[in-house]
């Protein structure tokens, strides 16, 4: 069964974030070849959201319905029940989870 796959409003900027990063570091060829991955991810996380990493660091909260998988160095995290899946974030490897998940609570 596939869920419906929405991306919050919330992890649209995270997405451009890596966008602006890819093509001004790598070029527009090998951003559209990232993109064509980032799309078939969604896709796959849709068919199949089990198939993802839980996060320890909200696994230590109680938060087991949150996983991530991994595009190149992104990590795409989502919720998901029985009928979708919600994009919560897109974040670099090289980011500390804990500390752009507390940014991301507080922000106003």
């Amino acid at each position: 069964m596939s869920h419906k796959v929405c991306i919050l409003d919330v992890a649209k900027p995270d997405f451009r974030q890596v966008r602006t990063y890819v093509k001004g570091q790598f070029g527009e060829t090998i951003w559209e070849e990232v993109n064509l991955e980032f799309e078939a991810m969604i896709k796959n996380i849709g068919s199949n959201p089990e198939a993802g990493r839980q996060i320890d660091e909200l696994v230590e909260l109680g938060q087991t319905n949150f996983r991530f998988r991994l595009v190149r160095q992104t990590k795409i995290v989502y919720e998901s029940d029985d009928k979708e899946v919600l994009v919560h974030m897109f974040i670099q490897t090289k980011q500390d989870f804990r500390t752009h998940l507390m940014k991301r609570l507080f922000e106003v």
